[in-house]
């Protein structure tokens, strides 16, 4: 299985090839590259793909200590996995979290990047639970499985009911308790609004209509803060837009990247 290690923490990854340009894939709080199964059918084949599980996440490790979860760590691991496979310049695709990692890399490494395509996304987030993370934190340690349910419950639209059972399956099956607080302590700290208005590549935001994690105005604040961005609004689909309509999604995807390529 392939890994690389940084700062002590071993962070799993996976290449299926393909043509140029390069997708590497970095999913949200919570998840893994499961999430990214329908494109990753879509466009197997057809360009190369890296499908990254955060550290604290999926097949990654998932070290007891706070100090590993730090926003700087997870940007780290993206450029030290693009230098293992030894990418040139490739297109970043992010979900939630992933779109935070995303763009601070292309503002660290702009050279790197060709371009960006960020799904339920935003500069920063507020706390959801609207009881702060003491509380969160507390509540999580005592009740993961009613804490992860919630957030599933969110994190898809009203009528995608068999994403949401999946969705919280996999929280509880790739993703402990500690991992999720310490990457969520780590979530509340972050404001990318400066970084955004610096990003001066290719971007295409795609956002559900029904999100109740990072709400729609949070996609609308990427679309107005980055230079030559889109917006695709998809109707009917919440946070996890790319698994609850997948065609919509995949096609927008195509029809983007087939302006990078020419």
């Amino acid at each position: 299985m392939p890994y690389v290690r940084n700062d002590g923490v071993n962070v799993y990854y996976e290449v299926e090839e393909g043509d140029e340009p390069s997708l590497v894939f970095l999913h949200g709080w919570t998840a893994n590259m499961n999430w990214w199964k329908d494109q990753r059918n879509y466009f197997s084949g057809r360009y190369k793909m890296v499908f990254i599980d955060n550290r604290g996440h999926g097949n990654s490790e998932k070290p007891l200590e706070y100090e590993h979860y730090r926003f700087e760590n997870f940007v780290s691991d993206l450029d030290l996995i693009a230098e293992e496979i030894g990418l040139e310049k490739f297109v970043l695709v992010g979900h939630s979290f992933g779109t935070m990692i995303s763009m601070k890399y292309c503002v660290e490494h702009p050279e790197k990047v060709l371009a960006l395509i960020l799904i339920g996304g935003g500069t920063r987030i507020r706390t959801f639970h609207k009881l702060g993370y003491p509380f969160a934190k507390f509540f999580a340690s005592i009740a993961y499985t009613t804490s992860a349910k919630y957030v599933a419950k969110l994190a898809v639209g009203k009528n995608a009911v068999e994403v949401r059972k999946w969705v919280w399956e996999q929280a509880m099956k790739y993703t402990p308790p500690y991992s999720a607080m310490n990457t969520y302590k780590t979530l509340r700290t972050i404001d990318l609004r400066k970084v955004a208005e610096r990003i001066d590549k290719p971007t295409l935001v795609i956002a559900g209509e029904e999100d109740a994690l990072l709400p729609l105005s949070r996609s609308k604040e990427l679309n107005s803060l980055i230079k030559n961005s889109k917006l695709v609004v998809v109707k009917n689909a919440g946070h996890c837009v790319m698994l609850e309509r997948p065609d919509e999604v995949n096609r927008a995807m195509d029809e983007f990247i087939s302006t990078l390529t020419g």
